[in-house]
């Protein structure tokens, strides 16, 4: 017989709170119905849609990403804010720029994709060998991602912890006496590991964007800066957050 869950239940199963679930109530993501007035949940539904977000981790992110404290990762950082600074930050650079949970697992989706890495992301193991590269030690230095291309990535710090990561990708540099990038004699090697043929790389490899030598500095700056300002933002609505449930708490009495 299928069990069911409380709300309370579905928000120890998930780790998110009570608003959290009944917005996915209302916009559709989550099955539920009443009893007596009280919401129960399908546990096995559940478990068969917990083990499908898992499948997909991180490439649909729906639901929030617990920090440490009362406050979740999407409480912090909405993707509607994370989606308008990177659009307009991504384009402002000439490459692509993705916000990403500390395991590189996207918080939303790439802003300013090139059909090269679109096509490479189009895949699982694409993903996982992205987020691989995503999740590399932050410092901002440009370093090749698994593709070859460059990437440089800076730590989001919310409440003195590195919650999440800004990354910018998608690009290579000028090669002198235009001799091809070093990353195009290995799409062979690539199609093979992310499961694409090599005919749809070399056709998607022009959209790859080249940035001049004397840019790759803006760019590594341009991904600080933004890193900063997803940690101010997280930060102001993390001490919101705060005070809310303070007053939350001082309603009780």
């Amino acid at each position: 017989m299928d069990d069911l869950l409380t709300t309370k239940q579905l928000q120890d199963l998930l780790r998110i709170d009570r608003i959290t679930i009944y917005r996915m109530l209302k916009d559709g993501r989550l099955r539920g119905f009443k009893v007596g007035g009280q919401w129960r949940f399908s546990h096995r539904e559940i478990e068969a849609w917990l083990q499908e977000k898992q499948v997909r981790r991180g490439w649909t992110p729906e639901l929030d990403l617990p920090t440490e404290g009362p406050a979740s990762l999407s409480q912090m950082l909405p993707t509607g804010c994370i989606r308008a600074i990177q659009a307009v930050c991504a384009e402002a650079m000439g490459a692509s720029l993705v916000t990403t949970a500390m395991d590189g697992m996207p918080l939303s989706g790439v802003s300013n994709s090139c059909g090269f890495c679109t096509l490479i992301l189009s895949t699982e193991t694409g993903q996982q060998r992205c987020a691989s590269s995503w999740r590399q030690q932050p410092h901002g230095e440009i370093k090749p991602c698994h593709a070859g291309l460059g990437c440089a990535s800076f730590a989001i710090a919310i409440g003195g912890q590195r919650v999440a990561l800004a990354n910018a990708c998608q690009f290579t540099t000028q090669v002198p006496g235009g001799a091809a990038p070093t990353w195009q004699p290995h799409l062979s090697e690539l199609a093979a590991a992310v499961g694409l043929t090599e005919a749809d790389l070399e056709a998607a490899k022009d959209t790859v964007r080249v940035i001049p030598e004397d840019h790759v500095s803006r760019i590594s700056e341009l991904v600080r800066r933004v890193a900063e300002t997803f940690s101010e933002i997280g930060q102001e609505r993390l001490e919101l957050l705060g005070r809310l449930e303070k007053i939350a708490e001082m309603s009780k009495f």
